[in-house]
């Protein structure tokens, strides 16, 4: 029997679930950084009910609004100074992945003024980070109940680090911010979900208890899916957007577990090179993945298909008519200069059989090889 598990956040969910969470809010410090965005934590009004709930606790705050998509090591390290010249003793992230996944990065940075990149990912931390408040708005990463802040460096490279001191003190998840959601962005955060409970299910770090949330993660997302199959992305009512966002945490929980597999490490790089959103880079690698899982493990791959009750068929059917389209085309320049990130790699190690470089650069000549370089 395994099944092991550490996940020490305190997760509320549910419409209101800000307001309702004032006095713990109340609990974690007296002056806040607020990591966010330009837009989206606005449009949805999940920075004013944050913001009213401070006030009224008389907790102090100070906004940084310049996490873009694939936060940026320079901006996490701009916002330590500012959390660190107001003397924030706790950090406050707003926003999907990108916002939260700073607030943790931040959250380490401002506790250890002058912490360089080395130290950082090396875990030299002389002091632990300051405590994390995450409350998303899209439905996608699971980033308010995991410890990985996966942040892009001055060279360009999406880097993670995962430590337990940077889960989330207390994780909020009301689905009526997703409300606001564009339809591609929607879109791309729960192909998102799929590939983190699919990645998780077959990893070979799984037990049965992160198993179990994969499947329930895709148990729920397959409904959505074929309803949007068919009616499209235009008009999603609270019910579904609360079911994307609980298939959501159940990803995150799953991954919280077990990691992720090849599609992520591969996805990172149709992000860098060609601003691929990330849900969708990971997404157009879950083809490749199941196909490889099927040859390497049949009988997982047929448990994962009878547990989650779709065939094979409709499962590759649903992923290509969800996938957002990624039209790009690789240069075998590219793909040779790609070839030493994927050695060594944890994600890859984590995929079931031997999954090589080779074989990666298999799947990315497959998939967007040019015959220009």
């Amino acid at each position: 029997m395994n099944l092991n598990s550490f996940m020490p956040v305190h997760l509320v969910t549910g419409a209101g679930c800000v307001r309702s969470s004032a006095k713990v809010l109340s609990g974690l410090g007296s002056r806040c950084l607020i990591v966010t965005g330009k837009h989206a934590a606005k449009a949805c009004g999940a920075l004013k009910d944050v913001t009213d709930i401070l006030d009224e606790n008389g907790q102090r705050w100070v906004l940084f609004d310049e996490i873009g998509q694939n936060p940026q090591l320079t901006d996490c390290m701009a916002a330590a100074e500012k959390a660190i010249g107001f003397g924030a003793d706790f950090v406050l992230g707003i926003g999907g992945g990108s916002a939260l996944d700073a607030a943790k990065c931040i959250a380490v940075l401002a506790a250890n003024p002058g912490m360089t990149q080395a130290q950082l990912y090396a875990f030299d931390w002389a002091n632990k980070p300051l405590k994390i408040v995450a409350v998303g708005t899209t439905a996608g990463t699971g980033s308010e109940v995991t410890k990985v802040s996966v942040i892009t460096t001055p060279e360009g490279r999406k880097k993670s680090f995962h430590h337990e001191a940077i889960f989330p003190a207390l994780s909020l998840g009301d689905p009526t911010y997703t409300m606001t959601l564009s339809p591609m962005v929607t879109r791309s955060t729960m192909v998102d979900v799929l590939a983190h409970c699919a990645e998780s299910f077959f990893s070979r770090s799984a037990n049965h208890l992160s198993q179990c949330y994969a499947v329930e993660g895709i148990r729920l997302l397959l409904p959505v899916f074929r309803t949007m199959a068919e009616e499209g992305f235009d008009s999603i009512d609270y019910e579904t957007r609360e079911t994307l966002y609980c298939a959501s945490i159940y990803g995150g929980l799953a991954i919280n577990v077990t990691g992720t597999c090849f599609p992520h490490t591969m996805g990172y790089l149709l992000t860098e090179r060609f601003g691929i959103p990330h849900g969708t880079a990971c997404a157009v690698f879950q083809p490749d993945f199941y196909e490889y899982n099927k040859a390497v493990v049949p009988e997982l791959a047929q448990q994962f298909l009878e547990r989650i009750g779709c065939s094979e068929e409709e499962y590759l059917a649903l992923l290509e008519k969800l996938t957002p389209p990624c039209n790009i085309s690789m240069s075998e320049s590219l793909i040779a200069e790609s070839h030493s990130r994927w050695i060594n790699n944890g994600s890859m190690a984590k995929s079931q059989g031997t999954f090589s470089a080779d074989m990666a650069d298999a799947v990315l000549r497959r998939k967007f090889g040019s015959a220009q370089d």
